[in-house]
């Protein structure tokens, strides 16, 4: 009787300890479950959120097709003078009013919200496209792009500035960079559209592009937690929390210490550790360096300009064509980059993108200072192809990389000054390369020429980005503010990290050898 009852009692503990294994493993799946329900939960808010970026691509591409219909003088309905130049101010005014419209969102950001301020860019957005599509004199024309540039200023920072604050930092790169490929879509959409319509069907097509992102905002996405925090909005920020990451408490930044949630500061207080200290100022001047480079690489003359540049390289395949398959390569580009930042570092991706781009560059510079030479004594495809490859490997990188880091690099307390900063320096110096585009261009014999120097802007970018540019990739927004406080060059401090571990390494093997009993 004693033994069955030690065999019954045996049982009934390996019964229980099964039983209790299986609710472990059912309480692991169902946290893992969890898990992958807030990270969906993410995923869409973000996506939603970018998706304004397709009001920002066809107001990009917009130009490379309006530009050659009213420079045409049998069919223009508005003439544009060439000694004047309107046509590249057609094609900067939009770039000129992005920070504008980045300024007021510097103002907005911490007041409205990321999502309000995102949906309320709508309105000028609209209004602008209706002055375009009505427009009977370039003045009209101009109004019209001034007021859509103001509106991507508007959602542009906040966009990327929600993608930081909601995204964990295992996607938030992939998600940051949706920003282009979306952009891209639509610029591809806008290439099609332009070749098939008139300029003023076309600017109504345009006008009804808000309704996608307004749309998915309202059923997908909640306010920023980080900033419902900030405002001293705890039940709001406990809602958003629990609906991001199943968790009311979870916030993924947060104010310094030095601030007091929900408490209003000067706007001079709020300047001040932007500008004077380290997290502040070094991230603002790297960022201002590396958007410089993206312009003077080239990236975003194949956008603006795109027709014209290719009938100034003349190549035989017709260039509304050309245009369309550079949206396309852009598009699939852009849409890769985005996947491919989850497995792989900013620092490859930017080095990868600045060789390849020389190289195409190079390609296709020579065979177009070939062509030019003696039509027929190179192939127009080498010119396209080397385009193709230079806009594909510019995804990789340079167009894609400096916008998603934007957000990353700055600590709460500055983020909400820094990224309206940021993005309008950025759109200034864009604004400026596309001014001085045709002024470069003759300086350097034309295409060729500006081939090659976008080939040798490429290499000297591939410098910098080895050079200073750090690591964000995997890094918390807490571990990129730290290394802001004590590092400007990236490869001393990467030197530094290494001989700490093998200073540790060699450490841990004198204690081992320290305790071991001598024989």
């Amino acid at each position: 009787m004693p033994a069955k009852q030690e065999a019954n009692g045996t049982a009934g503990a390996a019964g229980a300890a099964a039983a209790a294994s299986t609710a472990d493993t059912d309480a692991e799946r169902e946290r893992k479950r969890l898990e992958r329900c807030a990270s969906w939960r993410q995923f869409g808010a973000c996506v939603s959120v970018q998706t304004l970026h397709f009001m920002t691509g066809v107001c990009m591409a917009y130009s490379s097709s309006l530009i050659p219909a009213l420079e045409d003088p049998e069919t223009s309905e508005i003439p544009l003078d060439s000694e004047h130049r309107m046509g590249a101010w057609l094609a900067s005014t939009f770039v000129l009013s992005v920070p504008v419209g980045a300024l007021v969102s510097m103002l907005l950001n911490d007041k409205l919200g990321r999502v309000a301020l995102i949906k309320s860019a709508c309105a000028p957005f609209c209004l602008g496209w209706v002055l375009i599509a009505t427009a009977q004199s370039f003045a009209m024309l101009v109004v019209g792009r001034l007021l859509t540039g103001i509106a991507i200023g508007l959602a542009h920072s906040p966009s990327l500035l929600f993608c930081a604050e909601v995204a964990n930092k295992n996607i938030r790169g992939g998600l940051s960079a949706m920003a282009t490929g979306f952009a891209s879509m639509a610029i591809v959409a806008c290439y099609g559209m332009g070749a098939a319509m008139h300029w003023r069907t076309h600017a109504w097509a345009n006008c009804a592009v808000f309704a996608v992102p307004l749309t998915l905002q309202t059923l997908f996405s909640m306010e920023s937690p980080v900033w419902l925090k900030a405002r001293a909005r705890d039940e709001a920020a406990a809602a958003s929390s629990l609906y991001y990451y199943n968790d009311p408490d979870v916030v993924l930044s947060g104010p310094s210490s030095a601030s007091s949630p929900g408490k209003e500061e000067a706007v001079w207080r709020k300047f001040k550790p932007l500008f004077c200290r380290p997290s502040g100022y070094k991230p603002l001047v790297l960022n201002a360096t590396v958007f410089a480079l993206q312009q003077l690489v080239g990236v975003y003359i194949t956008i603006y300009y795109a027709v014209t540049f290719l009938q100034e390289t003349k190549s035989s395949l017709d260039p509304y064509l050309a245009t369309i398959c550079i949206g396309l390569v852009r598009l699939v580009g852009c849409t890769g980059t985005s996947l491919v930042m989850t497995r792989f570092g900013r620092r490859p991706l930017m080095l990868v993108s600045s060789v390849g781009q020389a190289v195409c560059m190079l390609v296709s510079g020579y065979a177009t200072h070939l062509i030019l030479q003696e039509e027929g004594s190179a192939s127009s495809w080498w010119v396209v192809m080397g385009l193709l490859g230079y806009i594909a490997l510019g995804c990789l990188g340079w167009q894609v990389v400096p916008w998603s880091m934007m957000a990353e690099l700055f600590p709460h307390q500055v983020r909400g000054l820094a990224q309206p900063l940021n993005s309008a320096t950025a759109h200034i110096l864009m604004f400026a390369m596309l001014q001085a585009y045709p002024v470069i261009s003759e300086l350097v014999g034309g295409a060729a020429g500006i081939q090659f120097l976008f080939a040798a802007f490429s290499v000297l970018g591939g410098v910098f980005v080895f050079v200073f540019l750090p690591e964000t990739r995997g890094r918390t927004l807490q571990e990129i503010e730290d290394y802001f406080q004590n590092n400007v060059v990236y490869v001393t401090e990467r030197r530094r990290r290494r001989a700490a571990r093998r200073e540790a390494a060699v450490a841990a093997i004198t204690s081992k050898q320290a305790v071991v009993p001598a024989v």
